[in-house]
């Protein structure tokens, strides 16, 4: 494997992202945020993609930002690596269908157009607590362990976590998670509705890879699209404002290649051929 901090392959529609710092829990450094921004600009522009998984190397799916570069910011008094959400820089402009308040690194994964999974295989802290909530999917193995550890640091709740905790958890979990800065496992995770799947850790990422090429060969790329805004949407909208945006959509659907190819493949007992048009 290369010692690069961060490796991406695609192979049958998946683009599988590793952070690859395993002795560090693969903490984040500055090469590791220029490394996700190039991996997520890679994933959204590249039709090939249509799912992507990510995941840590060694017992760390990330503990968040390197304790070197938390050093030097705290010193600084202020991070000059952190793009803002209401000033997205312009590498950024690739995400542009999505809300300029996702259009902000560590919560690219809900701005991109393609469903991310994260499959967590171990301590998962800060950035990484931030990269798995941003998911849409999360598996993790029994070893996994969550934390937003940010109160034992003297931090608040970074990157929306406040937004995206409750919206996974509810308030009270949510609260309990950020409050208390306690270690939660895998099991417990689950139960408060943070992760969607445990699975023993030998399992973690070929069921997450199976899920994965699953949308991939059979999901309409189009459809993922649209959805993915609608569920973001929804957080704020009331059942009144969903129903027509859904009834907008489902318009625009039944006009599409997507929804051609869905029938057609149905009737005709093959397997699709989606183009995301």
């Amino acid at each position: 494997m290369s010692d690069a901090p961060m490796l991406l392959d695609v192979a049958d529609g998946v683009a599988l992202i590793t952070f690859n710092r395993p002795k560090q829990l693969n903490a984040f450094t500055k090469e590791s945020n220029r490394l996700f921004d190039a991996a997520m600009i890679r994933c959204e522009q590249d039709p090939e993609v249509r799912a992507v998984v990510m995941i840590g190397t060694g017992r760390g799916f990330c503990v968040g930002t390197d304790m070197s570069d938390l050093k030097e910011t705290s010193q600084k008094g202020a991070s000059e690596d952190f793009p803002h959400p209401e000033r997205p820089p312009a590498m950024y402009d690739v995400f542009a269908d999505a809300p300029i308040e996702l259009r902000s690194r560590y919560v690219l994964p809900k701005a991109l157009g393609k469903p991310v999974i994260a499959a967590v295989n171990g301590a998962c802290a800060g950035i990484g607590l931030a990269l798995a909530a941003s998911s849409d999917v999360r598996f993790a193995s029994t070893e996994a362990v969550f934390t937003a550890i940010f109160a034992r640091r003297g931090l608040t709740a970074e990157t929306g976590l406040a937004f995206m905790l409750s919206a996974l958890m509810g308030m009270g979990a949510a609260s309990d998670m950020l409050l208390s800065g306690r270690k939660i496992p895998a099991e417990e995770a689950k139960a408060m509705g943070l992760v969607n799947q445990v699975t023993a850790p030998e399992n973690l990422l070929s069921q997450a890879m199976a899920y994965a090429r699953d949308i991939a060969a059979n999901v309409s790329p189009r459809s993922t699209r649209v959805i993915k805004k609608q569920l973001w949407a929804a957080q704020r909208q009331s059942f009144l404002d969903a129903a027509i945006l859904a009834y907008r959509e489902a318009g625009r659907s039944l006009k599409s290649e997507d929804f051609r190819e869905g029938v057609a493949h149905f009737l005709e007992r093959r397997a699709p051929r989606f183009t995301g048009q």
